[in-house]
């Protein structure tokens, strides 16, 4: 091979079939290492997302122009990989980043109560960093997502759902300022709960018809603050607006329906309802996310997008990392890392035995593993075992 059938190109200027050798620079927090044939659009965007900005390609191993724009693509080729770091360094990093966002999240809600105006730089500066968690190892914020105090449910449903918007984005393969634009969505969607009466938004009872119009009005308080920042994105706001409305015309406020609600706002919608069903609450306590995801696709299945809530619980798991899981031997463990192929058969920690009631050695198993007799019998809540979660994570797994 000679020298002149390598070219060092921009990220701009990488094309479907070329034959990359390797990453020449990149910005941001993740190490990309690839080589290969780009065969996939989503390929180009992942290095795109990742930072990449120059390139080395091998033009004579190349396969560029064979197809025209009405050919099929490739859609089985391998996304690009990622040189991502281990669950236990991510760990340290993500618990520091999720009290970093709840210390935000706390000040964002004090500042808008006094009309003080909202830096839009301190939100996206705080959604890179999440996105950055997620690309380096996605399982340790996502870890973080099952770390709920229903005490501080206003400020860790905004991290928790920016959270599972940037790994759902991720997912769908969008790119990285989309993704950002989403992430500050999530967490200023609610910010307009600030002006509705607090007693209304922790009444343990049932709220009355005119009570509930008031809540309602959150989201349109919400969509106003968020509208009057400089330079704020319409995936931003879209996402603000739309998260509570539904399919089939029975969300608020504006009872929208089908195509007048786009892609941004099905996604948030299917994302806020699933963090509040398994989030303890003043009126109801949790459900597992088993349990959300039958609610959601049989309960009241004209609200979401089908197609989407199924990518979405592809894309999470069905047992989500952090989930709490009895196994059939009596035996408690939380899931550590999902299994693509065969979503039933995670990686979990096996550290409880309800048989004997008391603690075991923490112990990573792979269910998928032909020599592993274990099998989940069922997902469970940790209140069910009295069971701190938070303190599990930072005495075990940090």
């Amino acid at each position: 091979m000679g020298d002149n059938s390598l070219k060092r190109i921009d990220i701009d200027e990488l094309e479907l079939g070329m034959f990359v050798v390797n990453v020449l620079a990149q910005k941001g927090g993740v190490t990309v290492k690839t080589q290969g044939l780009v065969r996939i659009p989503s390929a180009v965007e992942n290095l795109k997302r990742a930072g990449v900005t120059s390139l080395m390609v091998d033009m004579t191993r190349s396969e560029i122009a064979s197809k025209t724009a009405d050919e099929p693509l490739d859609d089985t080729a391998q996304a690009v990989e990622y040189d991502n770091v281990s669950f236990d360094e991510e760990a340290g990093r993500a618990l520091k980043l999720y009290e970093k966002a709840r210390d935000y999240q706390k000040r964002l809600f004090t500042e808008i109560s006094e009309g003080k105006p909202v830096d839009l730089d301190q939100a996206s500066d705080l959604a890179d960093q999440l996105i950055d968690s997620v690309f380096r190892n996605q399982n340790a914020l996502c870890f973080m997502v099952q770390m709920k105090d229903k005490d501080e449910y206003l400020y860790q449903h905004a991290i928790n759902c920016s959270t599972l918007m940037t790994l759902f984005a991720r997912h769908m393969d969008f790119n990285r300022d989309t993704i950002q634009n989403l992430a500050v969505g999530m967490l200023f969607h609610d910010v307009g709960k600030i002006h509705i009466p607090r007693e209304l938004i922790d009444k343990p009872g049932e709220l009355t018809e005119k009570e509930f119009e008031l809540v309602k009005d959150h989201v349109d308080i919400s969509w106003e603050i968020a509208s009057s920042i400089p330079h704020i994105s319409s995936e931003t706001l879209d996402v603000i607006k739309l998260h509570h409305e539904r399919m089939d015309g029975s969300g608020y406020p504006h009872g929208l329906a089908g195509e007048e609600i786009n892609i941004y706002g099905r996604m948030a919608a299917i994302i806020d309802c699933y963090h509040a069903l398994t989030s303890d609450r003043p009126y109801k306590d949790s459900v597992t996310s088993m349990t959300a995801f039958s609610i959601m696709k049989n309960g009241t299945p004209g609200e979401f997008d089908q197609d989407l809530l199924n990518q979405f619980i592809r894309c999470v798991g069905i047992y989500p990392v952090g989930t709490l899981v009895k196994l059939k031997s009596g035996k408690l463990a939380i899931v550590m890392q999902g299994n693509f192929s065969n979503p039933l058969q995670p990686k979990v920690m096996v550290f409880y035995s309800t048989r004997q009631h008391h603690h075991t050695e923490p112990k990573l198993i792979d269910l998928a593993d032909k020599h592993c007799s274990e099998e989940i019998e069922t997902s469970v809540r940790p209140q069910q075992f009295d069971l701190n979660l938070m303190k599990f994570f930072k005495q075990v797994l940090i």
